[in-house]
């Protein structure tokens, strides 16, 4: 529950009987914020007494017409509004974080998909509130359940590692404006994360085999790639792999990975290379995935439809196929560190934290190593 603008009109958003959130508008100006301020707390209070939320009648307050212009110059002392603190809010802060973020090597796609997760996400529940006068308890934790009894836009409750993540990028935004001393608290100081669940990976090479015979030709293509070379998909690195990194003489790939902000160069299998070979002249775009001669900017979808014309029950995501990738190597016995570098990982203990329950029978060779006592 809760009041905000939106488009200069003010919102107020509360949960009905079922558990659904609602929206429920107000108009623009002080008189409309009168009203949005007393049926938010209606809504409170019918919560809080068990009642019926009052839905469709609210109590309208009327306010005072101004004051002649005469009487106003009369006025010396300023009068404190508690209704809209002084000092930056979080929508003006926000906007300039996106700012700092494009002057500072940030990639055009990740600050495109910040700037909607702000517009659409947060700036609806925070937007409007002055940050400095924002606390951890009466502000963050409401906001942080928000997203935790809400569903996303797929219609399914959020995941604890999204429910995080909105939480590590809203973190970003205060330690921004700290340091550049725009505001000076960060409400978001004292949050503790959830712990995530792990995701079970299910894929396996059959089952990628029998999607991508369901497939349509670039998605395929696009998969087979991924797999093949361990790529993040989509933007970050397969679909911005151009042939210019592809060294066809080598057999080699480069490929930026812009969360690290370094290349890595991956062997490319013989039977791959001879298809980068045939696929090369044609292509029109320089992007190794394309589509009608057009690079592509997302492949979800078209992988998703794969899988269901394939039949594959349980959960996947593109993303899987650079995870067995790198399964794969390790069951058969591949060096942890060189698969470690294949991936760009920057830590080796990044790989091992992922992927070392992949090492078939290395615990018990490292026990049989032991000496007997007896």
């Amino acid at each position: 529950m809760g009041v905000y603008q939106r488009d200069g009109r003010w919102m107020v958003f509360y949960h009905d009987e079922s558990g659904k959130r609602r929206d429920k508008s107000f108009g623009r100006g002080d008189n409309a914020y009168a009203q949005a301020d007393a049926f938010n707390s209606a809504v409170i209070e019918a919560k809080d007494q068990g009642q019926a939320i009052p839905v469709l009648q609210t109590k309208v307050i009327t306010l005072p017409e101004p004051a002649p212009v005469k009487v106003i110059e009369e006025i010396t002392t300023p009068v404190k509004d508690d209704h809209f603190p002084q000092g930056m809010t979080f929508r003006e802060l926000a906007a300039k974080y996106l700012s700092h973020l494009k002057v500072s090597g940030r990639t055009e796609n990740n600050t495109r998909k910040l700037a909607k997760m702000v517009e659409n996400q947060f700036n609806p529940l925070i937007g409007d509130r002055a940050v400095n006068s924002m606390t951890y308890i009466d502000d963050m934790v409401p906001f942080i359940q928000f997203f935790q009894e809400t569903d996303g836009k797929q219609g399914r409750p959020r995941s604890q590692l999204t429910v995080n993540r909105y939480g590590d990028y809203v973190n970003a935004i205060f330690n921004f404006g700290v340091t550049t001393g725009l505001t000076k608290v960060n409400p978001m100081k004292g949050r503790k994360k959830s712990r995530e669940k792990p995701r079970d990976v299910q894929l396996t090479v059959n089952d990628v085999k029998r999607i991508m015979d369901h497939a349509e030709p670039h998605v395929r293509w696009a998969m087979e790639v991924c797999f093949s070379l361990g790529t993040r998909p989509g933007e970050s690195e397969l679909l911005a792999l151009k042939w210019d990194h592809i060294d066809l003489e080598k057999g080699i790939a480069k490929i930026y990975a812009s969360k690290t902000k370094t290349y890595r160069s991956v062997p490319i299998a013989p039977a791959l290379l001879e298809k980068m070979k045939g696929k090369k002249p044609s292509s029109m775009s320089g992007y190794v995935i394309e589509w009608r001669g057009q690079p592509i900017g997302m492949i979800r979808k078209g992988f998703r439809r794969a899988c269901e014309r394939a039949g594959i029950k349980y959960p996947v995501r593109m993303y899987d196929l650079r995870h067995l990738f790198a399964t794969t190597m390790l069951s058969k016995g591949a060096d942890l560190a060189a698969v470690s570098k294949l991936l760009g990982h920057s830590m080796i203990s990044t790989t091992t934290s992922h992927y070392y329950h992949c090492l078939e029978g290395e615990k018990e060779r490292a026990v049989s190593l032991l000496p007997e006592l007896v």
